[in-house]
């Protein structure tokens, strides 16, 4: 133990006055006259020996409040509680979170600028010879090297602000890694963060005793936030000259409602629609906003509100992007079978190809929005699974069946439509009661999955064509096909507009928006990529330039982005400067949450998952005092000799009151 004011000691010389008072008592006499003392010999013997034992206990008393008064005027704490660096073998670190939450309000400026003065002013009291390494979500390698004093204030300026949400644990595990990396065998750690909740995992961290953490929690001057949480459109059909719905997800972090909130949907710059909303505290509410896309091509769009001080999530970026014609593919071996052709073969709007099953190009077939597949049992088990992959990546896969071992031979006509379907939409206006649906001479019998939706059964109740889910895209099953023998299906006037529609679905929308820190890899079917060409990502003003490590697979390439993306906002995905595709890149929604680590418990956090906490400090208690006194003045041993100091006086009042 010492003390933070050790010259108070002195004042233990006051313990010589009540010694010197009880010194003096005992040799005070007081003569009484009685006139036979005989009877009273052995009372007073007794009564002598309790005197004196009472005077011995209130002088120990007196002792021990004076001694522990002052004990406590002296600020004892102990001699681990400070930081104690030696520069040959040691190291401060400073980890400032700069994640998107830490912009928000402070007192002052912001958390984020309190945190990166605090540090300053910390490094500034240390001794020129001490080494440091300065952490933050960004990682960046210029500031894991031991710095001197100079080297480290001028990388606290130079810091990045605009950090990714990182978990707490991947930072002190890459802290403890640096720390062995460069052979310091102690280290103390300054943590500056708002904990997150959802940040704040302190799960599978590596205790270590040599490495001792100053917390510094800070804490926004006002915790609520509006957030445009995700985007999404109503309809898959991206066609120009075609409405459409963008539906939006607002929530409200704080516990206040907010009504009448404007938001504004944008497209290339130009706001386009705007509707207000209300949304209860805590809670999260949906609305919609139509729109009508006027040309085909990348359209950038942006969902925005208007809310202070967290920012970064008022804002939802996405790219709508419509071809200006569909490919579609038909697998078909036979002559026999030309009505998929019929339907798209003259429009100018689809890019009709036929192969035989026998002989695919597969560059081809991963270019499609559409793949037909006239008789299932052409194409084996192989080829079945590359046309699933296909829809996975978000093409339609249509399959006429005729390769069950359970066919039925009996003519029966279609007899259900589910017209309360999405599919049906736009597919079927009206359905007249009597109406002339398909007919079938013979059918496969398919078993629905629990996850697919039959849109149309037969009068037996078995399913003629269901939809499937798939990844990004849809599996549609007929359970017969467009062979007369089977159907009259390719004549009835349900089969044209159920084509389009497939076709029209397969060429709706992808991914309309990547996240940063979440989005590790994006699969491109369409840039037909040479060993020759170069790929590069670059934002809109051309600040920022990449070229991203990709690989085939599948006649698709897989571009891999990490964490290289600097930030939110639209890039330009580039084959040999030429525009393939525009992507919208948003800022995580972790640090949307107003959800923080209770700042009591922050301490017993750490020191549970094996890490030594030398005291939890607000940043401003740093400044105007030595960094040792600072630290020091986080002991509650002080405390604990007050509790003795009146203890003490109370059992010296018990003694002199109830001692007889």
């Amino acid at each position: 133990m010492r003390f933070l004011y050790p010259q108070m000691l002195w004042a233990l010389t006051a313990l010589a006055i009540p010694i010197a008072v009880h010194l003096f008592n005992f040799r005070r006499h007081k003569l009484v006259y009685f006139s036979n003392t005989e009877m009273l010999k052995t009372i007073q013997q007794e009564n002598a020996k309790t005197r004196k034992l009472k005077y011995l206990v209130t002088l120990l008393l007196r002792c021990l409040f004076i001694v522990a008064l002052v004990l406590a005027f002296a600020f004892p704490y102990k001699e681990d509680a400070t930081v104690n660096i030696n520069t040959e073998e040691g190291v401060v670190g400073v980890y400032i979170d700069n994640s998107m939450s830490m912009k928000a309000q402070s007192t002052k400026t912001t958390l984020l600028e309190d945190a990166r003065e605090s540090a300053k002013g910390i490094v500034e009291r240390f001794s020129p010879s001490t080494r440091y390494l300065l952490m933050s979500n960004s990682f960046e390698v210029a500031n894991e090297y031991p710095m001197n004093q100079e080297e480290m204030l001028d990388q606290l300026d130079r810091m990045n602000l605009d950090g990714p949400p990182v978990k707490l644990n991947e930072v002190l595990d890459r802290f403890e890694m640096l720390k062995s990396q460069h052979g310091f065998d102690q280290a103390t750690l300054f943590v500056y963060s708002d904990f997150q909740g959802n940040m704040f995992d302190l799960h599978d961290v590596k205790a270590d005793t040599s490495l001792h953490v100053v917390v510094v929690p800070l804490s926004a001057s006002v915790q609520s936030n509006l957030s445009v949480d995700s985007v999404w459109l109503s309809s898959p059909v991206m066609q120009a000259g075609l409405s459409n719905e963008v539906r939006v997800l607002v929530s409200n972090r704080g516990d206040k409602e907010v009504k009448g909130l404007p938001l504004n949907l944008s497209m290339n710059g130009k706001v386009t629609a705007s509707t207000t909303v209300d949304v209860e505290g805590q809670e999260s509410a949906e609305v919609g906003l139509q729109f009508l896309l006027e040309e085909n091509g990348h359209t950038p769009c942006a969902v925005s509100l208007m809310d202070y001080p967290i920012t970064f999530d008022d804002s939802y970026r996405f790219v709508i992007e419509t071809r200006p014609s569909l490919k579609v593919v038909e697998l078909n071996g036979s002559d026999k079978l030309p009505f998929v052709g019929m339907v798209f073969d003259d429009d100018p709007q689809y890019d009709f190809v036929r192969m035989n099953p026998e002989r695919i190009d597969l560059s081809e077939l991963a270019q499609a929005q559409l793949i037909v597949v006239s008789e299932a049992s052409s194409i084996n088990a192989t080829m079945r699974k590359t046309l699933l992959d296909n829809a996975a990546a978000g093409a339609c896969v249509a399959f006429f069946h005729d390769d069950g071992n359970a066919i039925d031979t009996n003519t029966m006509a279609a007899n259900t439509i589910a017209m309360q379907h999405e599919f049906f939409n736009d597919v079927i206006l009206d359905l007249p009661q009597h109406a002339d649906l398909p007919k079938v001479k013979q059918h496969v019998r398919l078993h629905p999955s629990a996850d697919a939706s039959v849109l149309i059964r037969l009068d037996n109740g078995e399913p003629l064509l269901i939809q499937r889910k798939t990844g990004k895209g849809y599996v549609f099953d007929f359970a017969t096909t467009l062979d007369e023998r089977w159907s009259n299906l390719a004549d009835n006037a349900l089969f044209v507009p159920l084509m389009l529609k497939m076709a029209l679905i397969g060429g709706g929308v992808g991914q309309i928006a990547y996240t940063m820190g979440e989005d590790k890899s994006v699969l491109f079917d369409d840039l037909g990529l040479t060993g020759l060409d170069d790929l590069k990502i670059r934002n809109e003003d051309g600040s920022f330039e990449l070229m991203p490590a990709h690989e085939l697979r599948n006649n698709r390439v897989c571009v891999f982005f990490q964490d290289e993306i600097p930030a939110s906002g639209f890039y330009e995905l580039r084959k040999m400067d030429t525009v393939c595709h525009l992507m919208a890149w948003n800022d995580s929604r972790l640090e949307s949450e107003m959800d923080f680590a209770n700042s009591t418990g922050l301490k017993a956090a750490f020191e549970k998952a094996g890490l030594p906490v030398l005291a939890v400090m607000a940043p401003d208690e740093f400044a105007g005092h030595d960094l040792m006194e600072a630290m020091a003045k986080k002991s509650t041993l002080w405390k604990w000799w007050v509790l003795v100091a009146l203890l003490a006086l109370l059992g010296e009042v018990a003694v002199l009151r109830f001692w007889k």
